[in-house]
């Protein structure tokens, strides 16, 4: 483990709790912003998550997206080598409380391949590094998925969540955007 992970992960964690509460709500915010990026016809496809500790909300926006006739999914850890299956779910479905306490769909709902999936973080940089909790499930997730095809792997945070930059290992999969309240940074274009 790379020694500078653990202290990043508590100041950052901090600095998110401070900018979740002085943000308020940036629903509405992320909507615009992630409408303006990313091409939303036709429909698809897209996993988000329900918000644990201070992340970024994204239920606003998965509302949005599922009223325009995108299919929804919420993450469900499993264990290793998978890291997370993505199960059906539609804003308001019934949801059940999980490993670490995070709500999910049941285990009736069917899993789905989503063509994006929207990712939580505590701290992500200018070249779409992604710092998480460290035990892996979306790297895990990430790489399965892009093994079968294409995935736009998409960021959620607060603007103020940016750091100079986020310490990698091999494993680490990178971002193609981060959408935050101010914007969207799409990290696809620097990497062509």
């Amino acid at each position: 483990m790379n020694p500078d992970k653990p202290e990043l992960r508590r100041q950052a964690a901090a600095a998110r709790k401070t900018l979740a509460r002085d943000a308020g709500d940036i629903g509405a915010r992320l909507v615009t912003s992630f409408a303006s990026a990313i091409l939303l016809k036709p429909c698809g496809i897209i996993a988000g998550y329900h918000p644990f500790r201070d992340e970024a909300d994204p239920l606003p926006l998965l509302r949005f997206l599922a009223a325009s006739g995108w299919e929804c999914a919420l993450p469900v850890p499993v264990d290793p080598p998978d890291g997370l299956v993505f199960r059906a779910w539609r804003p308001g479905g019934a949801l059940v409380t999980g490993r670490f306490g995070i709500p999910h769909p049941p285990e009736t709902n069917p899993a789905l391949r989503p063509d994006i999936v929207l990712v939580p973080l505590l701290a992500y940089d200018g070249a779409g590094r992604r710092l998480g909790y460290g035990a892996g499930y979306y790297d895990r997730a990430l790489v399965n998925l892009r093994r079968t095809g294409p995935v736009l792997a998409v960021g959620i945070a607060y603007a103020g969540q940016r750091v100079a930059a986020v310490p990698t290992q091999a494993h680490d999969e990178p971002l193609d955007m981060v959408v935050t309240e101010e914007g969207a940074m799409d990290f696809r274009k620097a990497a062509s």
